[in-house]
């Protein structure tokens, strides 16, 4: 019976995990090949050309918001595998568009419109993705595990990343960065998108997790549980602006100074280190979510808020003046480890915050507001900074946002909050399932 049990959560876990890792590399195959496709939408003279497309990039996260309304909605009402399988769906027809979108040589202006409408749809996609599998791992966790499985959210997030970079190196080995730029990155959206299609069939068929009639009002959010939300977002801030420094500025930084200094091949072997490093970030997720399980993820999240202050002055300093693949492992991976504290255990946190009829709508709601100001905007915000002559504010922004997490991990949570992870949480149909049996007593 444990076996059979032990296999139908394992199965579980596979058919969420796969669509959220097919969503992600989606997303990050953006992040990762931005500076290659820059002037395919945007002039070859520009010399802001790279601040547009990530301002592109920040403004899908700004669309998150109004994703994680509308499938929060749908999944505390309809059904956690419904809500997902529509953002997939959503995700993958708006990179197919962006894979067959004309360049800026062929419709001038018109390229960017298409970019920036692309990047608004795949936004919302990706705020209404995020809320129901974050929650649909949590939700299906067994006793004592809660941590551990909402940790395989997050892991499914760098090994977008990881595939991104992947893709990334092979295309750095095998043909010059003209042929990235003018088709390579169109081949790489084309297969992620035909992966997240694939994906869909992972997700059950049946709608699971209904909630009642009530379930995913942002009234009754705002109303009963504004506390909650601000929490998420006040918690969220400092790790995903750390998150996408780390993740996405950090590499490119690498990866350019890298081929500004040696060539092609310095270049390349700064993108496998970007590569192992993500990798290894990836392994830490489950780690620290089965940690959490016995010391509670607050301790992983003050973690990261000590860790995080400590790393990101000399990672920002540092990795874009490092020329040895080596030391840049070693740079990414000390910072990657502050990073695992709060990315393996941020998802177990929110859902906790929450009761089960709005729980989607909160976790997704909270985490797109704080990702919209301050996650998306940071690869912008540091290469507008950098263009404008220096970083040091830059450097100062992601300090505060660090600092005011941190505070909130030590002194503030949630009362729902650290339920004990002895008791799995309840669903929407299984609380309303228990209310009629109590009824009916």
């Amino acid at each position: 019976m444990g076996g059979e049990r032990g296999r139908g959560f394992g199965g579980a876990v596979v058919r969420a995990s796969l669509p959220n890792l097919a969503q992600w590399l989606n997303l990050y195959a953006y992040a990762t090949f931005a500076p290659y496709f820059r002037h395919e939408f945007f002039a070859a003279d520009d010399a802001h050309a790279l601040v547009f497309v990530y301002g592109a990039f920040a403004l899908a996260f700004a669309a998150r918001p109004l994703g994680s309304w509308l499938f929060g909605r749908l999944a505390d009402r309809r059904g956690r595998a419904r809500a997902l399988r529509a953002s997939v769906l959503l995700m993958a027809v708006c990179t197919l568009v962006l894979a067959l979108s004309p360049t800026h040589a062929a419709i001038g202006a018109g390229a960017a419109v298409v970019l920036l409408v692309a990047s608004l749809v795949q936004g919302i996609a990706a705020g209404g993705e995020y809320a129901a599998s974050a929650v649909y791992l949590a939700e299906l966790a067994p006793a004592g595990r809660r941590g551990l499985f909402s940790s395989l959210q997050s892991a499914t997030i760098v090994g977008g990343q990881v595939l991104a970079q992947a893709a990334l190196l092979v295309l750095l080995v095998t043909v010059d960065r003209p042929a990235i730029a003018a088709w390579g990155w169109r081949a790489v959206f084309a297969v992620a998108a035909l992966a997240a299609a694939a994906s869909l069939l992972a997700i059950p068929r049946r709608a699971e997790n209904a909630a009642r009639a009530q379930g995913g009002s942002m009234r009754v959010l705002l109303r009963e549980h504004a506390g909650a939300l601000v929490w998420v977002i006040l918690m969220t801030a400092g790790g995903t602006v750390v998150f996408y420094t780390d993740t996405v500025t950090l590499p490119t930084l690498a990866r350019d100074s890298a081929f500004a200094t040696g060539g092609a091949a310095a270049e390349t072997a700064a993108a496998a280190s970007v590569l192992v490093a993500l990798v290894v970030l990836m392994l830490l997720q489950p780690i620290g979510g089965a940690l959490s399980d016995r010391i509670g993820w607050r301790a992983l999240l003050v973690f990261f808020g000590v860790g995080a202050l400590v790393t990101t002055v000399p990672l920002l300093w540092l990795v874009p003046q490092t020329s040895s693949p080596w030391t840049l492992l070693g740079l990414l991976v000390g910072g990657f480890v502050a990073l695992a504290g709060y990315l393996s255990v941020n998802t177990v946190a929110k859902a906790e915050a929450f009761p089960p009829e709005v729980r989607a709508l909160g976790v997704g709601f909270g985490y797109a507001i704080a990702n919209s100001l301050f996650g998306g905007t940071a690869p912008m915000i540091y290469h507008a900074s950098a263009a404008g002559g220096g970083t040091l504010g830059f450097t100062g922004y992601v300090l505060v946002l660090v600092a005011v997490s941190t505070v909130v991990y030590v002194f503030f949570t949630p009362r729902r909050a650290g339920q004990s992870s002895g008791s799995p949480l309840t669903s929407p149909r299984s609380q309303s399932r228990a209310s009629t049996n109590t009824s009916s007593e």
